[in-house]
């Protein structure tokens, strides 16, 4: 049975930021193509669907820009590539290896650029399987599902507040403590992505969003920007004008998608909600769902928050512990198109491969001449 899609996208640099450092992208995983979702809704009738990725690239780091949008597509290229499953276990494997090579291939870049030196990205990328959603989630990029009215988050945050209030602390005293992400794509050789794995309902709207986002407009807003009569691409539009009204202090950006067919089951009861869980990717069948996070226990523990104080079914998240294990795998090296990027980091990386080309015409000019005064 095919699974119908309509699905929208924009990215806004904001009002405060001088360039964007965000980037999606939407892929058709059944022809193996990126598709454009923002001059139009793309709608399909699909077997695989659509993979949607949206990646903040760091703020303040240099090379944001550049990490993001590496990650898009190391991500997109390595989930085009593999075979289609029904099995969605096997999709969070495949899609957790893809976001791993992706941070591999970023931080292989940070180190060999002095001027991308501790560049990274947050990431969430999603995927449909036969009847469930799939999402990989790095940092405080976001996924939500508004069914029947209610919005509810489908990932959990890897931030230090959101590992405070999620331990029993005071909301004001997690406030203080800040927002800064605890993981971050490409800033370690290795990086755990958190799976979360959803079962869909008919006419599920889903949203993939950055923090410039859902930090500015409350979820209240956003499940009513996103609810009828709003289309998927009048979603997208109002849910960018709303953050740039708030203030738009960061990038924004959003993937709004409408999944339904007979595929999907039509929700049972008002109260037939999403429900958040983890796949744990070191077990297998119903043992590797869980509404506790395995990645955020061990996220939390480093930063000495004890499993013990964490109401039961609300995961927490807290410092990372970069893994020094080697992935393994031996991937090509990424183009980038820079030359569509006006970002500095960018800028300078196309300043260098001109300076070089320079310094080589001039020495073959000094070679020739030499040549030529030699030959006298």
């Amino acid at each position: 049975m095919k699974l119908e899609l309509a699905v929208a996208a924009g990215s806004d640099v904001g009002a405060v930021r001088e360039h964007n450092e965000d980037h999606f992208l939407v892929g058709d995983l059944d022809v193996g193509s990126l598709v454009d979702a923002v001059a139009a809704p793309w709608k399909n009738s699909a077997d695989r669907g659509a993979l949607l990725v949206v990646c903040d690239g760091m703020v303040g780091v240099e090379g944001g820009e550049v990490a993001s949008e590496l990650a898009a597509q190391v991500i997109w290229r390595e989930m085009k590539a593999t075979p289609a499953t029904k099995d969605p276990e096997v999709f969070a494997r495949l899609l957790r290896r893809a976001t791993r090579v992706a941070n591999h291939e970023v931080h292989a870049m940070s180190r060999r650029e002095p001027g991308l030196r501790g560049m990274g990205t947050t990431v969430s990328a999603a995927g449909v399987v036969g009847d469930r959603l799939v999402v990989a989630t790095v940092g405080d990029s976001r996924a939500y599902i508004l069914r029947n009215g209610v919005l509810v988050q489908i990932t959990r945050d890897q931030s230090l507040q959101s590992a405070l209030l999620a331990a029993g602390h005071d909301p004001d005293e997690a406030e203080r403590a800040g927002s800064a992400i605890l993981q971050a794509l490409g800033v370690g050789p290795d990086v755990e992505p958190s799976l979360s794995v959803i079962d869909l309902r008919r006419g599920d709207r889903v949203l993939l969003c950055s923090d410039g986002l859902h930090g500015l407009v409350g979820d209240p807003a956003l499940a009513l920007l996103m609810s009828a009569p709003h289309t998927v691409a009048q979603s997208v539009m109002l849910l960018v004008t709303a953050a740039r009204a708030a203030g738009g202090t960061d990038n924004i950006t959003a993937i709004v998608a409408d999944v339904g067919g007979e595929r999907l089951p039509v929700p049972t009861s008002e109260d037939d909600l999403p429900t958040f869980r983890e796949f744990d990717p070191q077990k297998e069948g119903v043992p590797a769902l869980s509404d506790s996070s395995y990645v955020a226990r061990r996220l939390a523990a480093r930063i000495g928050l004890p499993s013990a104080s964490v109401p039961p079914g609300i995961p927490v998240t807290g410092q990372h512990a970069v893994l020094r294990s080697q992935i393994g795998i031996r991937v090509p090296a990424t183009a980038l198109p820079i030359e569509d990027v006006d970002g500095p980091a960018r800028a300078r990386l196309r300043m260098a491969r001109i300076q070089w080309w320079v310094i080589i015409a001039i020495c073959l000019v000094a070679c020739a001449i030499a040549w030529v005064l030699g030959g006298r």
